[in-house]
């Protein structure tokens, strides 16, 4: 791509070339010349995909969530079922190279993970938004609307099993955990409110 010109000065390309300075198993640290004799670096993660998966509870419309035993909220965490679309930086530097569309990919993840975290079998997934972390971390996260799924047992892996169990959180439940601030997650909880708008559950009154 050429470089993009503001008053007839190039300022800014917007692919240039990187060079990693650090590497390990899920992050790893890259540099390049964003503009003339300057210097940017960013943290690179492999992507991955969180499942809004709508069901019901007590009549109503509701979701699927996971209570997880988390490290970062130094406990408890209630989140939207997901994982990674690659396990390594290595598949992803495969995939980069083969110039595919990671959409496929993204969507069987989604599939994988809605299986193994969430127990759900089946469904419509619809791709919502393909979230990012922002300038200085590239960490895209793939949003997708399940419908109509089968819920059944989760199939966890051995090192997850008594740290994730499946909720399912009526649309008053999600907003009150929202309000409180325990669902901590903040890309996810951002869709959350989303989602609670457009399904008629946050309205304001006018004077």
């Amino acid at each position: 791509m050429e470089p993009i010109s503001h008053a007839g000065k190039n300022t800014l390309t917007m692919k240039p070339k990187f060079e990693i300075a650090y590497r390990g198993k899920m992050f790893e640290i890259v540099t390049w010349e964003g503009k003339p004799g300057v210097t940017f670096e960013a943290a690179v993660r492999a992507p991955g995909v969180r499942l809004i998966i709508e069901t019901e509870k007590d009549g109503r419309k509701a979701l699927l969530m996971t209570r997880e035993i988390r490290r970062e909220a130094n406990g408890f965490d209630f989140r939207l079922p997901g994982g990674k679309v690659f396990d390594s930086l290595g598949e992803l530097d495969q995939h980069r190279e083969s110039g595919n569309s990671i959409e496929p990919l993204a969507e069987i993840a989604a599939k994988k993970e809605g299986k193994e975290e969430a127990g759900i079998s089946g469904g419509e997934f619809i791709p919502m938004e393909v979230s990012k972390a922002g300038a200085s971390v590239e960490w895209d996260l793939h949003y997708y609307l399940v419908k109509n799924a089968d819920i059944g047992e989760q199939e966890l892996e051995e090192y997850e099993q008594g740290d994730i169990e499946t909720v399912i959180l009526s649309a008053e439940e999600i907003f009150e955990k929202l309000s409180q601030r325990e669902i901590k997650e903040g890309r996810s909880a951002d869709i959350l409110w989303s989602w609670l708008q457009k399904n008629g559950f946050i309205q304001f009154k006018k004077d």
